[in-house]
């Protein structure tokens, strides 16, 4: 075979996987069935909230308790101590916040929530959740990773056993980081007072 013919041979191989790459590199189209307006039992969120429905309202709501729990890595400039802490909001208005070690208030910490901000979040993870099609594809942890760590756990209302998704602080699932985000600005939000232990 001619060193043309080589030549030519290694054109037309450089060619067709040029050609696949960028087909490869096209963005998929993807799309999301999120409405716009909440309905059904998340309706309310768009009308002012009346009082005699806001113990209906609790009560269809499908969790009685969201807990999100943080851990972090050794803080050398905080004695050592790695982050622990968890914060829970209850369906009833209660909040509370354990900050366990490493944290910048440790101990014990109370707090309510808007049953509007509750509902948004039960909204807001169903909706991630019907994103990831399953309960397994929805949060990440490599196990051989770095220990920032996330933990959700949702408690039913009903019988249902709870459901616990990890996250990986580095390398984790974009919708369990989406509504961690959402958790923690509600977090902020939380006028929490210590509780005497």
């Amino acid at each position: 075979m001619s060193s043309r013919a080589k030549q030519a041979g290694v054109c037309v191989l450089i060619v067709i996987g040029v050609s696949l790459l960028q087909g490869a590199e096209e963005p998929v189209s993807v799309k999301s069935d999120w409405a716009a307006q909440p309905h059904g039992k998340y309706e309310f969120l768009q009308a002012p909230l009346e009082t005699p429905t806001s113990a209906e309202t609790r009560k269809s709501l499908p969790f009685r308790r969201i807990k999100l729990q943080r851990f972090g890595p050794l803080d050398i400039l905080n004695g050592g101590r790695a982050v622990n802490e968890y914060v829970e909001f209850h369906v009833d208005g209660k909040a509370l916040l354990h900050a366990i070690s490493g944290s910048k208030k440790d101990g014990v910490y109370t707090g309510t929530i808007d049953l509007r901000d509750y509902a948004r979040l039960c909204l807001l993870y169903e909706t991630l959740l019907q994103e990831a099609g399953t309960p397994e594809k929805f949060g990440h942890e490599i196990p051989s990773s770095h220990p920032v760590i996330a933990e959700l756990t949702l408690t039913f209302n009903g019988t249902k056993p709870n459901r616990v998704h990890r996250n990986d602080a580095n390398f984790g699932d974009f919708k369990f980081w989406v509504f961690e985000n959402v958790f923690e600005n509600i977090e902020s939000g939380v006028k929490w007072e210590q509780v005497e232990e």
